[in-house]
């Protein structure tokens, strides 16, 4: 599981080092929040290494309000097609893993609200 979480963090650092520079992209903004699935369900009581390294290249992805925005709306898409993530889990993801990131990984997010 380990060699899995490695892998998934090499691949996710491998995207966003390709993908700088170039306008957000929804795709990438998924992978790299797909490790943080297990603690968003709540089958893993803290976040992989992997997802807390997602989680930071997305916000280092996004630097712009406009790209904020994007992200929120792209990762409340990828909420919802995984319904099983708890709301309170998603809201704590983010201090969990250290980034302040402007937005949760929340189905429920009005993401015109980011300034």
């Amino acid at each position: 599981m380990k060699n899995l979480s490695m892998i998934l963090t090499l691949l996710v650092l491998l995207l966003l080092t390709m993908e700088q520079g170039n306008a957000f992209d929804c795709e990438q903004a998924k992978t790299s929040v797909e490790p943080c699935t297990s603690f968003l369900v709540g089958d893993d009581a803290e976040p992989s290494a992997s997802c807390c390294s997602g989680l930071n290249g997305l916000k280092s992805s996004t630097p712009t309000v406009d790209e904020q925005r994007a992200a929120c709306e792209c990762l409340k898409e990828f909420a919802r097609s995984n319904p099983n993530i708890k709301d309170d889990l998603s809201l704590s993801l983010p201090k969990h893993c250290g980034v302040d990131v402007s937005f949760p990984i929340n189905k429920n997010m009005n993401c015109n609200d980011i300034q």
